[in-house]
């Protein structure tokens, strides 16, 4: 699993598992990240290309160590 960080418009900043995702699309201005079995997020990327880019290039968050 890869989890990295997306900020939304409307929940702020979540983490998602990148490998989960199925489609990004564009629709009434806004760029929507779908999720395998979820419902879209709804982000503030201002454009398909470059929400592909961030999730490309973005580094993966990683969960220290419970004692």
């Amino acid at each position: 699993m890869r989890f990295i960080s997306i900020d939304t418009k409307h929940n702020g900043t979540i983490a998602i598992n990148a490998n989960n995702i199925t489609s990004i699309q564009e629709q009434t201005g806004n760029v929507l990240i779908y999720l395998s079995g979820d419902t879209p997020i709804t982000t503030q990327f201002l454009s398909i290309a470059s929400a592909v880019d961030y999730i490309q290039r973005a580094p993966s968050m990683s969960l220290g160590r419970v004692a």
